[in-house]
């Protein structure tokens, strides 16, 4: 699909517009404010590990299998640096990494930006 014209967004336009989107969205009650925060700290994340310079368009299938590789290898932010898991829950197996629902969730939410993306011009599938 080839948008009529395409525009040519950095990956941190792209997440402030989307973002942007998502808030609005809570007003009319089409999304929780909890869930756009998710969202939101998905998609900044994305910018991180993407760079915020890179055009959106620009980042190939491989760029976003990196990326998707490069969050579940970071470290949960939830728990302190340096705190066990506990024995039995397979924490020991991610090493520190990301859990398969954080991934499953970071994946879903970059997904929801790149389909508005395309909806909006801003890559051409």
């Amino acid at each position: 699909m080839r948008p009529a014209e395409l525009d040519r967004v950095t990956v941190a336009e792209a997440a402030d517009r989307y973002v942007e989107l998502v808030r609005a969205r809570t007003v009319t009650g089409a999304l929780s404010p909890s869930t756009a925060e998710v969202y939101a700290r998905d998609v900044a994340t994305l910018v991180e590990l993407a760079g915020e310079s890179t055009v959106l368009d620009d980042l190939t299938g491989a760029d976003v299998d990196a990326i998707l590789l490069a969050f579940a290898r970071r470290p949960d932010g939830r728990r302190a640096a340096g705190s066990r898991g506990q024995a039995g829950h397979g924490q020991g197996d991610r090493q520190g990494g990301q859990s398969p629902a954080s991934q499953a969730r970071f994946r879903r939410s970059i997904s929801a930006l790149f389909k508005h993306a395309a909806l909006a011009g801003w890559v051409q599938l």
